[in-house]
């Protein structure tokens, strides 16, 4: 953790500098808002030896208001060599990752199906995942190991789309044509793997859930396959596939088998494994990792951390529920994914260690940035939204926020943040998948716990310093007197109650107008929030003594 955490850091700046014309989401086009996209075909063929793709993508999509162009996002590395639109040949305009093309006026309800042919050598990552685009490596014996990574830069640096996080197809087919020693794990569920007379083998995926851009992915390797069968506490079986490196076999047969536990811990804090109907499915891949829908990017080397577990697959599992069954509907709402998926590890070592390990495991996440906030105003681009307090800092409200509500109420409200409500948890047709805000978050909190929490919200999420707590410890002759006092970096009141040890009772103080008084004993000394439940910038004490007055 603390190495990856140390990278993420050093290479935050980095990611910011990659983005340029490729960058994801930000205000939407007109001409983009005006379409809903249903459906992507992928048909591709890759030349590893060359580095070079070659296919076609088909886009369905239902227009929803007038429009007479029909704009999509393509990274300008690519020759297209033909465009379709409703299989009638057009003209294009193909600069600064944007394809433009004119289409006569269609109308609301009308269906555009558009096909793409293109060509090229496409971007090649260089530090993946912090940036993006295809990864060529080899394996041991000198095979073809091939990855790819769009995250930040969005999944037009592989094939044209509608590249804003608000809009997901209802499925999309995958079909990548590769040499035949190489498999091809991706997305969705196999529907078949065929021969062809080149030397090449095609292999059909078909995702029928609704999926970010970003997570429609391929990793291709002379892969061995793990697999099992899994009962989903709902009933139900679906197939366990890990595609690891024959060189990892050995190994990963053994070690995969806690991420079957990881499977059963999320499926008993957040609800059923929302993608039943395709898989769950890991693939070993030439970088760190990657949430990649139904099949996450895995490249932490078969190792766990100091808790007894691998933190990199469970918190990629995690953005199966927060990030996969739920989406933030904008890039300002990645908080969501980031943070509830960081404190998920917090919960998976109070699971293995008891409360002793939910505190240690805070402790190696207290580390913040606080430059910017971690919710910002607008619609943004992934590089404004992308910074290393989405993760840690939106992991610690949430801690804060399970201090405040206690257990019974703040686990309800987990589970139905995921599923909002039990007849959904056993649906798998794509409507269980929805969009959210952090507004959403809010609203279904405070229906649930019956109190207002905006303002804890506001004060985590919307400010980028973190309130800080006053306290003054009085020493007089037979008793002291401690009295706190919080303080926000906007000015507004913060009644967030605060625990005092005193010697072995534990008080709670309500801090009523953000103030709150405490009288003891002579010779105790008192311990603030002692097992650091709140998220605070620091407790500044200063002691007054009165004896003898």
């Amino acid at each position: 953790m603390k190495i990856f955490l140390a990278i993420f850091y050093f290479f935050s700046s980095v990611i910011l500098a990659q983005f340029g014309t490729q960058d994801s989401g930000g205000q939407i086009l007109p001409e983009q808002a005006a379409y809903d996209v249903k459906f992507y075909e992928l048909d591709f063929k890759i030349d590893p030896d060359k580095k070079f793709i070659s296919g076609s993508t088909l886009i369905v999509a239902e227009v929803l208001s007038s429009i007479d162009c029909f704009v999509l996002h393509l990274d300008t590395v690519y020759n297209i060599k033909k465009v379709l639109i409703n299989n009638e040949a057009k003209s294009l305009e193909h600069k600064n990752g944007l394809i433009k093309t004119t289409i006569g006026e269609m109308k609301p309800g009308d269906i555009i199906k558009a096909k793409i042919f293109y060509e090229g050598n496409p971007r090649e990552a260089k530090m993946p995942p912090w940036d993006d685009g295809f990864v060529w490596k080899k394996t041991k014996d000198g095979s073809h190991w091939i990855g790819l990574a769009c995250q930040g830069g969005g999944a037009d640096i592989w094939f044209p789309c509608k590249d804003h996080p608000s809009d997901e197809p209802d499925s999309v087919s995958i079909k990548i044509t590769a040499p035949d020693n190489l498999t091809c794990a991706s997305n969705g569920k196999l529907i078949s793997e065929s021969a062809n007379d080149d030397g090449t083998k095609t292999t059909h995926w078909f995702v029928s859930t609704p999926i970010n851009n970003y997570n429609i992915n391929i990793t291709l390797a002379p892969f061995k396959l793990i697999e099992h069968t899994y009962t989903s506490i709902t009933g139900e079986k679906f197939p366990v596939m890990f595609y690891v490196l024959p060189e990892s076999y050995d190994t990963a047969k053994v070690f995969t088998l806690q991420f079957l536990d990881h499977l059963k811990f999320y499926e008993e804090y957040c609800g059923p494994y929302p993608f039943r109907a395709d898989k769950y499915g890991i693939a070993e891949t030439p970088y760190l990792g990657m949430e990649h829908q139904t099949i996450i990017a895995y490249g932490n080397g078969y190792k766990n951390n100091e808790f007894g577990f691998d933190w990199l697959h469970h918190h990629e599992l995690s953005h199966e529920w927060w990030g996969n069954l739920i989406t933030a509907k904008d890039w300002r709402d990645f908080w969501i994914h980031e943070g509830i998926g960081t404190y998920m590890q917090a919960l998976y070592a109070e699971e293995l260690h008891g409360k002793a390990g939910l505190h240690d495991y805070m402790k190696t996440i207290n580390r913040f940035m606080n430059i910017k906030p971690v919710l910002l105003e607008g619609s943004i681009p992934a590089s404004e939204a992308y910074h290393p307090d989405i993760y840690n800092k939106g992991a610690w409200f949430i801690h804060t926020l399970r201090y405040h509500l206690g257990d019974e109420t703040f686990f309800k409200i987990l589970r139905r943040w995921a599923y909002t409500n039990e007849e959904i948890e056993r649906t798998t047709d794509g409507s269980q998948c929805r969009f959210v805000t952090t507004e959403d978050l809010i609203k279904q909190a405070e229906e649930i716990s019956g109190i207002k929490l905006s303002w804890l919200f506001d004060v985590y999420l919307k400010n980028a310093k973190l309130p800080k707590l006053n306290a003054v410890l009085i020493e007089k002759d037979y008793e002291n007197e401690l009295n706190l006092e919080w303080i926000t970096p906007d000015g507004s009141t913060f009644e967030m109650p605060v625990e005092v040890l005193v010697g072995d009772n534990l008080k709670k103080l309500n801090m009523k107008n953000g103030k709150g008084r405490i009288t003891f004993p002579d010779m105790i000394i008192p311990k603030i929030d002692p097992d650091n439940w709140i998220t605070k910038s620091e407790i500044n004490i200063k002691t007054y003594s009165k004896k003898g007055f």
